[in-house]
Protein backbone atom coordinates (compact mmCIF):
# COMPACT_ATOMS: atom_id res chain seq x y z
CA UNK A 1 0.00 0.00 0.00
CA UNK A 2 1.01 3.25 -1.49
CA UNK A 3 1.13 6.63 1.23
CA UNK A 4 -1.27 8.19 -0.62
CA UNK A 5 -3.82 4.85 -0.51
CA UNK A 6 -2.47 4.45 3.14
CA UNK A 7 -3.56 8.28 3.83
CA UNK A 8 -6.82 7.86 1.09
CA UNK A 9 -7.89 5.07 3.69
CA UNK A 10 -7.24 6.90 6.96
CA UNK A 11 -9.73 9.60 6.00
CA UNK A 12 -12.03 7.10 4.94
CA UNK A 13 -12.04 6.01 8.15
CA UNK A 14 -12.11 9.60 9.61
CA UNK A 15 -15.12 9.78 7.83
CA UNK A 16 -16.92 6.76 8.62
CA UNK A 17 -16.13 7.41 12.81
CA UNK A 18 -17.89 10.85 11.79
CA UNK A 19 -20.94 9.61 10.12
CA UNK A 20 -21.39 7.34 13.45
CA UNK A 21 -21.20 9.84 15.76
CA UNK A 22 -23.00 12.69 13.74
CA UNK A 23 -26.97 13.35 13.60
CA UNK A 24 -28.32 12.01 10.84
CA UNK A 25 -30.41 15.11 8.72
CA UNK A 26 -31.34 13.22 5.85
CA UNK A 27 -34.82 11.99 6.39
CA UNK A 28 -37.67 13.89 5.22
CA UNK A 29 -40.65 14.52 7.04
CA UNK A 30 -42.71 15.02 2.97
CA UNK A 31 -41.98 11.42 2.02
CA UNK A 32 -41.99 9.73 5.72
CA UNK A 33 -45.40 11.05 5.58
CA UNK A 34 -46.25 10.44 1.87
CA UNK A 35 -45.37 6.97 2.68
CA UNK A 36 -47.81 6.37 5.67
CA UNK A 37 -50.74 7.67 3.36
CA UNK A 38 -49.54 5.42 0.84
CA UNK A 39 -49.59 2.76 3.41
CA UNK A 40 -53.50 3.57 3.75
CA UNK A 41 -54.31 4.14 0.50
CA UNK A 42 -53.27 0.49 -0.53
CA UNK A 43 -55.17 -0.93 2.53
CA UNK A 44 -58.43 0.59 1.71
CA UNK A 45 -57.67 -0.32 -1.83
CA UNK A 46 -57.07 -3.77 -0.85
CA UNK A 47 -59.86 -3.60 1.19
CA UNK A 48 -62.64 -3.16 -1.57
CA UNK A 49 -61.16 -5.57 -4.26
CA UNK A 50 -62.76 -8.71 -4.44
CA UNK A 51 -59.48 -11.71 -4.13
CA UNK A 52 -57.28 -8.65 -2.83
CA UNK A 53 -56.55 -10.54 0.65
CA UNK A 54 -55.70 -13.23 -1.30
CA UNK A 55 -51.57 -14.36 -0.40
CA UNK A 56 -50.59 -13.87 -3.58
CA UNK A 57 -52.29 -10.46 -4.39
CA UNK A 58 -52.04 -9.30 -0.94
CA UNK A 59 -48.63 -9.76 -0.40
CA UNK A 60 -46.99 -9.06 -3.89
CA UNK A 61 -49.31 -5.36 -3.10
CA UNK A 62 -47.49 -4.42 0.00
CA UNK A 63 -43.66 -5.74 -1.15
CA UNK A 64 -44.44 -3.50 -4.17
CA UNK A 65 -45.68 -0.77 -1.64
CA UNK A 66 -42.73 -0.87 0.38
CA UNK A 67 -40.62 -1.02 -2.90
CA UNK A 68 -42.34 2.63 -3.51
CA UNK A 69 -42.00 4.02 -0.10
CA UNK A 70 -38.33 3.22 -0.22
CA UNK A 71 -37.67 4.83 -4.08
CA UNK A 72 -39.87 8.06 -1.82
CA UNK A 73 -37.74 8.15 0.96
CA UNK A 74 -34.57 7.23 -0.60
CA UNK A 75 -34.50 9.44 -3.02
CA UNK A 76 -35.22 12.72 -0.45
CA UNK A 77 -32.63 11.20 1.87
CA UNK A 78 -29.91 11.80 -1.39
CA UNK A 79 -31.55 15.06 -1.83
CA UNK A 80 -31.28 16.52 1.66
CA UNK A 81 -27.95 14.87 3.02
CA UNK A 82 -25.87 16.38 -0.27
CA UNK A 83 -27.50 19.41 0.94
CA UNK A 84 -26.85 18.73 4.77
CA UNK A 85 -24.13 16.62 5.19
CA UNK A 86 -21.85 17.98 2.13
CA UNK A 87 -18.29 15.51 1.91
CA UNK A 88 -19.69 13.17 4.95
CA UNK A 89 -23.05 12.78 2.43
CA UNK A 90 -22.15 9.16 1.50
CA UNK A 91 -20.70 7.91 4.91
CA UNK A 92 -23.99 9.45 6.64
CA UNK A 93 -26.67 7.81 3.71
CA UNK A 94 -23.99 4.27 4.24
CA UNK A 95 -24.64 4.33 8.02
CA UNK A 96 -28.31 4.89 8.00
CA UNK A 97 -29.12 2.22 5.34
CA UNK A 98 -26.94 -0.50 7.41
CA UNK A 99 -29.88 0.34 10.44
CA UNK A 100 -32.40 -0.83 7.92
CA UNK A 101 -30.63 -3.83 5.53
CA UNK A 102 -30.71 -6.29 8.21
CA UNK A 103 -34.46 -6.17 8.76
CA UNK A 104 -35.32 -5.54 5.37
CA UNK A 105 -32.84 -8.81 4.38
CA UNK A 106 -34.63 -10.39 6.96
CA UNK A 107 -38.43 -9.13 6.20
CA UNK A 108 -37.86 -11.11 2.59
CA UNK A 109 -36.67 -14.09 3.91
CA UNK A 110 -39.21 -14.57 5.82
CA UNK A 111 -41.84 -14.19 3.55
CA UNK A 112 -39.83 -16.63 1.13
CA UNK A 113 -39.27 -19.38 3.95
CA UNK A 114 -43.39 -19.18 4.75
CA UNK A 115 -44.56 -19.11 1.03
CA UNK A 116 -42.59 -21.71 0.41
CA UNK A 117 -42.50 -24.21 3.57
CA UNK A 118 -45.72 -22.89 4.86
CA UNK A 119 -47.65 -21.04 3.33
CA UNK A 120 -50.62 -21.98 5.61
CA UNK A 121 -49.01 -19.59 7.90
CA UNK A 122 -48.22 -16.63 5.99
CA UNK A 123 -50.76 -14.73 8.33
CA UNK A 124 -47.85 -14.10 10.86
CA UNK A 125 -45.66 -12.36 7.98
CA UNK A 126 -47.32 -8.80 8.74
CA UNK A 127 -46.97 -9.00 12.26
CA UNK A 128 -43.38 -10.17 11.98
CA UNK A 129 -42.33 -7.12 9.61
CA UNK A 130 -43.54 -4.51 11.91
CA UNK A 131 -41.87 -6.28 14.97
CA UNK A 132 -38.40 -6.13 12.34
CA UNK A 133 -39.06 -2.31 11.25
CA UNK A 134 -39.30 -1.46 15.15
CA UNK A 135 -35.66 -3.39 15.17
CA UNK A 136 -34.44 -1.11 11.95
CA UNK A 137 -36.03 1.85 14.13
CA UNK A 138 -34.49 1.33 17.63
CA UNK A 139 -31.05 0.40 15.80
CA UNK A 140 -30.94 3.83 13.77
CA UNK A 141 -31.84 5.84 17.31
CA UNK A 142 -27.92 6.73 17.98
CA UNK A 143 -28.58 9.09 14.64
CA UNK A 144 -31.98 10.11 15.02
CA UNK A 145 -33.75 12.33 17.11
CA UNK A 146 -33.73 10.10 20.43
CA UNK A 147 -37.58 10.41 20.49
CA UNK A 148 -38.11 8.19 17.45
CA UNK A 149 -37.97 5.65 19.90
CA UNK A 150 -41.18 5.80 20.47
CA UNK A 151 -41.39 4.63 16.89
CA UNK A 152 -39.90 2.18 17.36
CA UNK A 153 -42.20 1.13 20.13
CA UNK A 154 -45.10 1.87 18.54
CA UNK A 155 -44.10 -0.77 15.71
CA UNK A 156 -43.48 -3.16 18.38
CA UNK A 157 -46.77 -2.80 20.30
CA UNK A 158 -48.41 -3.21 16.42
CA UNK A 159 -46.35 -6.08 15.58
CA UNK A 160 -47.35 -8.40 18.67
CA UNK A 161 -50.77 -6.46 17.97
CA UNK A 162 -51.07 -7.89 14.73
CA UNK A 163 -50.31 -11.69 15.58
CA UNK A 164 -52.74 -12.03 18.73
CA UNK A 165 -55.52 -10.54 16.07
CA UNK A 166 -54.40 -12.58 13.24
CA UNK A 167 -54.19 -15.49 15.29
CA UNK A 168 -57.87 -15.75 15.71
CA UNK A 169 -58.73 -16.12 11.96
CA UNK A 170 -55.61 -16.49 10.10
CA UNK A 171 -56.90 -14.04 8.01
CA UNK A 172 -55.08 -11.12 5.74
CA UNK A 173 -56.70 -8.16 6.90
CA UNK A 174 -55.35 -4.74 4.45
CA UNK A 175 -55.70 -2.82 7.34
CA UNK A 176 -53.08 -5.56 9.95
CA UNK A 177 -50.50 -3.45 7.44
CA UNK A 178 -52.19 -0.04 6.34
CA UNK A 179 -53.19 1.36 9.88
CA UNK A 180 -49.64 0.22 11.92
CA UNK A 181 -47.76 1.96 8.91
CA UNK A 182 -49.90 4.70 8.46
CA UNK A 183 -49.65 5.50 11.96
CA UNK A 184 -46.01 4.55 12.03
CA UNK A 185 -44.81 6.54 9.51
CA UNK A 186 -47.34 9.07 10.07
CA UNK A 187 -45.45 9.96 13.94
CA UNK A 188 -41.70 9.35 12.26
CA UNK A 189 -42.22 12.18 10.45
CA UNK A 190 -43.94 14.41 12.80
CA UNK A 191 -40.87 13.73 15.30
CA UNK A 192 -37.98 14.15 11.89
CA UNK A 193 -39.79 17.42 11.63
CA UNK A 194 -40.00 18.68 15.38
CA UNK A 195 -36.60 17.77 16.18
CA UNK A 196 -34.06 20.57 17.10
CA UNK A 197 -31.60 19.40 14.18
CA UNK A 198 -34.22 19.12 11.55
CA UNK A 199 -35.52 22.74 12.20
CA UNK A 200 -31.77 23.41 12.63
CA UNK A 201 -31.42 22.29 9.06
CA UNK A 202 -34.76 24.16 7.28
Amino acid sequence: MTDLDKALADIDEIKSRLAQSSPFLGLGPAALAASGALAFGVAAVQSLIPGATEPLPYFVGWVATAIVAVALIGAEMLRRSRRHHAGLADHMIREAVLNFVPAGVAGAALLVFFARSAPDELWLVPGLWLILVSLGIFAATRSLPRAIALAGAWYLFAGVTVLLLAAADHAHSPWHMGLPFAVGQLLVAAIVYRAPEAAHAR
